[in-house]
């Protein structure tokens, strides 16, 4: 097989529980594509960087807006702050921040309606014996953010982790990196309730079981 073959498999390999012969099995059915379907698959990719921004506050991905000039048009184009929808709602309470793992479980707390607050996306967890723990998450970001919202009367810092020994692990990890600050300011660090069963993950955490775990959050 050729270079692209192999190298098309080892990306696919780092993609969320896949596996060599997984990934493989994609490339094949990449194959059986017309070519077509295979240069349309290669624009979509292409174009998330366009449309999709990260939110500079919270770090989720969102559908970035577009205030003028398109694909189709030979009007410059002009993007609008890369602050999502969540962030730039001054409605919501911005006395809570919630952090969680990834994008996925904000989407799961999101539907629920139970939280009114604001959200730090984490981009991953600690695995027990990682060595260096800052390279796993977004430490200084969210520091950063902390501080931020500690100016606009940020009182409650919520630990929205899986119900799993690395859950956990990072959750002691963030108590300490979070004191300090949490000191200074006066913020209440506090974790989901166990609404959630011992080994489940945030994404897959149905409506209810979220919103007993917030509710009796300690």
């Amino acid at each position: 097989m050729t270079g692209s073959f192999h190298r098309l498999s080892d990306l696919f390999m780092h993609f969320p529980g896949i596996g060599a012969r997984q990934a493989r099995r994609f490339v094949y059915h990449l194959l059986a594509l017309s070519p077509a379907e295979r240069a349309e698959l290669a624009r979509l990719i292409t174009d998330l960087g366009r449309d999709i921004a990260q939110c500079s506050a919270c770090q989720r991905y969102f559908i970035r807006h577009h205030k003028i000039g398109s694909r189709t048009s030979s009007a410059p184009e002009v993007r609008l702050p890369d602050l999502c929808d969540l962030c730039s709602d001054e409605d919501r309470d911005t006395t809570q921040l919630l952090l969680i793992e990834k994008d996925a479980d904000l989407e799961n707390v999101r539907k629920t309606g139970a939280y009114r607050g604001h959200y730090f996306v984490l981009g991953g967890s600690i695995p027990i014996l990682e060595k260096n723990p800052e390279l796993r998450i977004r430490g200084a970001l969210l520091l950063a953010r902390v501080e931020a919202l500690a100016r606009e009367g940020l009182s409650e810092t919520i630990l929205a982790l899986s119900a799993t020994p690395q859950g956990d692990h990072t959750g002691e990890y963030l108590r300490l990196l979070l004191e300090p600050l949490a000191k200074k300011h006066h913020i209440q660090i506090t974790a989901l309730g166990r609404g959630l069963s011992t080994g489940t993950e945030l994404e897959y955490s149905d409506d209810e079981t979220i919103q007993e775990a917030l509710k009796h959050r300690e």
